[in-house]
């Protein structure tokens, strides 16, 4: 697993405690969002833990938010927009 520093891990908390409470009425349903196949497909590429599991979630909402957020994570942009678009299925 990458190390990663305090101020990445506080911006990708941040964002998905705001991208929670901004969309509390909004609910995907498990047949549309697959956060578990981004993070799997994450973890089979070397980036594993929880940062990376909280951006997963915020691509089954957001994709564009999961895409920054892992980008933010040194996580190259080709296997962000895969992992992405895997948690958005």
């Amino acid at each position: 697993m990458r190390k990663i520093g305090i101020g990445k891990r506080l911006a990708v908390i941040g964002a998905a405690t705001i991208a929670f409470a901004g969309a509390s009425a909004v609910t995907a349903s498990p047949a549309q969002a697959a956060p578990s196949d981004c993070a799997n497909y994450l973890a089979a590429r070397g980036y594993g833990g929880v940062e990376y599991g909280l951006a997963c979630t915020l691509g089954s909402l957001l994709p564009t938010l999961c895409t920054t957020k892992l980008t933010l994570l040194a996580v190259p942009s080709a296997t962000a927009d895969a992992a992405c678009r895997l948690a958005d299925d």
